[in-house]
């Protein structure tokens, strides 16, 4: 495992050598505007994020910020404040902060447009194969179409009579976890356990999910800065008509990410299935999620960071890494056959 040091160089390599932008954002920011915008990050990341301290103490930390501030000393286009700024969250070790310069194309659909190209099936030979490219949502509106389509290719697996299953989400990028939880419950019909979580209470996420319509009476009846765990409880999965019998495989790659992770942390730390492929490079068991974000008030980037500590069914002792049972190389031209002929079915 990298020390912290190490970790923190190879991302400064990579924020200095990505910049996404768009056009109308590079009028200069002076000095003054750039110390308040990165008062403000540090301010949303102490008092709003799960656990800013997992990695350096506050006084550690609140030094690393002091030390990145004096830098701020000149004009700079918002693009490059974004990238100086971006360093403020490293020692987060949050997967999904960012601060993002919005571009032309924000807010614009994605994956999530067909379900359909998100979860499909194929077959090869007698071994069924399901790609779950994504378990990316509008919203809660897609979650039925999801249910129908995920029912629909274990009605086609019944049919065709497939007895070993291999389910593919080694380029998942994440999503709802309620999909993964859809197709958990077609492969296995035990309780399993779930994941507990830490929730930070702050009255910037009481407002923003009041602006969504939405209210938690504990956590509205929290004081700021409490956190509010959750326990890990047992799943108990919905009965199904055409729940699969056979052997399964579940398959993870360096780009599975966010709930895809947790899909097949789910699957490995309750034995449901062994997982085949590579370690993810990015994605963790034991990471934060549900996604909190902000527009700072000067150069007008947005911070995005995670409000909850989501923490595998395995706990903290086990290593925070998703290690494949069955390591095999994930064909870089998605060439599904070849890595089903990978898989080593007599090994369970």
């Amino acid at each position: 495992m990298l020390c912290f040091r190490c970790r923190l160089l190879l991302n400064l390599l990579l924020l200095l050598g990505v910049s996404t932008f768009s056009s109308g954002q590079d009028t200069p920011l002076s000095p003054t505007a750039q110390q308040e915008d990165f008062q403000f990050i540090r301010d949303q990341i102490f008092s709003v994020h799960a656990n800013p301290f997992s990695l350096l103490t506050k006084e550690s930390y609140g030094a690393y910020l002091d030390s990145l501030a004096a830098g701020l000393n000149e004009p700079l286009s918002a693009a490059g404040f974004q990238r100086k700024a971006s360093l403020a969250l490293i020692p987060l070790g949050d997967e999904h902060a960012v601060v993002s310069i919005r571009s032309a194309h924000s807010g614009k659909k994605g994956l999530a447009d067909s379900v359909a190209t998100n979860i499909s099936y194929r077959r090869t030979g007698d071994v069924g194969y399901i790609l779950a490219r994504s378990f990316a949502t509008r919203g809660g509106q897609d979650l039925p179409v999801y249910e129908r389509c995920i029912d629909s290719i274990f009605a086609i697996i019944r049919r065709d009579g497939i007895r070993r299953l291999a389910i593919d989400v080694s380029n998942n990028d994440g999503g709802a976890s309620a999909v993964g939880n859809m197709i958990i419950k077609h492969i296995y019909r035990k309780p399993y356990k779930t994941y507990s979580m830490n929730w930070k209470r702050s009255q910037a996420y009481l407002a923003k999910l009041k602006s969504w319509g939405l209210s938690d009476e504990a956590y509205e009846k929290a004081k700021p800065g409490e956190i509010l765990h959750f326990s890990s409880g047992t799943a108990i999965p919905d009965k199904v008509p055409h729940a699969f019998k056979g052997k399964v495989i579940v398959i993870v790659g360096p780009r599975t990410f966010s709930s895809a992770i947790i899909f097949a942390t789910l699957i490995q730390d309750n034995g449901i299935a062994p997982l085949a492929g590579e370690t993810p490079v990015s994605g963790h068991p034991t990471h934060f999620g549900e996604m909190y974000s902000i527009t700072l008030p000067h150069s007008q980037l947005e911070l995005r960071f995670g409000v909850k500590e989501w923490i595998r069914p395995a706990g903290r002792g086990k290593v925070n890494k998703l290690i494949p049972d069955i390591p095999c190389n994930i064909p870089a031209d998605g060439d599904f056959p070849m890595l089903v002929k990978q898989l080593r079915w007599q090994e369970f």
